[in-house]
């Protein structure tokens, strides 16, 4: 009798081969245990769908922590998020890259048109804080600022580029130049806010005047499309798109500036009202326009 492996393999549980069944049948009823248990297994492990837990995505997580940990120490590492903390306010940054389109296309139309605006109050949210700025059009964002950055320092080499005098250092030269007007930009808002204002404002917040402060790249970027003939459309497309600017800063920042994200009205005296009206008027419309002439 030849040497059949099935009789080895069989399970003492399986009915026993007898001399009449099919070998065929047999090696089918003998396996078939074996593809059931493998049929029961979660699809998450069978085909990594997403949702679930990754392994190796909680491994590069923590490699990461551990690196950034040696390379700066423990003790910087938690004085950088506290430094981060306090200049969101308690608040995510994650919570400023809540946009969606028709948000991106409000906001430019509001920048555009400030003069059509009407409410501009932000929405409270139920944790004491402000709704994201997809539920919220007078909310700031990081996302259009960002973007304006790069679509400024691109457009700018582009131009040049036009003209006959692009160098790749320009590119170096334009974006060190430009960073070094926001910061300047950014210090004088927050300093100005910081002597003004004696309440605890989310609006004072560095991460919030810095997404007001970026939002200058959108009237720059319009004001190097215009055409450069006749010399006094570009001119009066300028002072338009500068004034227009100022008018959104001003009032954007002005009737959310002592208002803390809940139902509590701070009472503030009226000439420290008034005082910081005239600050964000010289601040928007005039100190603004001559930082953006001088970038444009």
């Amino acid at each position: 009798m030849s040497y059949n492996p099935y009789y080895l393999q069989q399970d003492s549980s399986h009915e026993s081969f007898t001399q009449g069944q099919n070998p065929n049948q047999f090696q089918k009823s003998a396996q078939a245990p074996h593809y059931q248990m493998f049929s029961q297994q979660p699809l998450n492990q069978q085909q990594g769908f997403p949702g679930f837990a990754d392994p190796r995505a909680s491994m590069a997580l923590q490699f990461g922590q551990n690196a950034l940990n040696q390379f700066i120490g423990s003790d910087n590492l938690n004085q950088f998020q506290e430094t981060v903390q306090k200049a969101t306010g308690g608040t995510p940054i994650s919570h400023y890259f809540q946009v969606s389109n028709s948000y991106v296309f409000q906001k430019l139309k509001i920048m555009l048109a400030p003069m059509l605006h009407r409410q501009w109050q932000r929405i409270p949210d139920a944790n004491g804080t402000f709704q994201p700025p997809r539920n919220d059009i007078n909310s700031p964002d990081m996302y259009i600022p960002l973007m304006g950055l790069v679509t400024y320092i691109l457009a700018w080499n582009v131009e040049q580029g036009l003209h006959g005098s692009f160098d790749p250092e320009n590119l170096y030269f334009k974006l060190s130049s430009t960073l070094a007007y926001i910061v300047l930009d950014l210090g004088i808002l927050k300093l100005g806010l910081y002597l003004l204002v004696p309440v605890n404002s989310k609006v004072t917040t560095l991460i919030e005047l810095s997404c007001y402060v970026g939002y200058k790249f959108v009237p720059l970027i319009f004001a190097m499309m215009l055409p450069r003939r006749p010399i006094w459309i570009t001119i009066l497309g300028k002072v338009y798109l500068f004034l227009a600017f100022g008018i959104f800063l001003l009032r954007s920042v002005k009737f959310n500036l002592f208002d803390d994200g809940t139902d509590n009205v701070n009472t503030v005296k009226k000439s420290v009202v008034k005082k910081c009206n005239y600050f964000l008027f010289f601040y928007g419309v005039v100190l603004q326009s001559v930082f953006m002439w001088l970038m444009g």
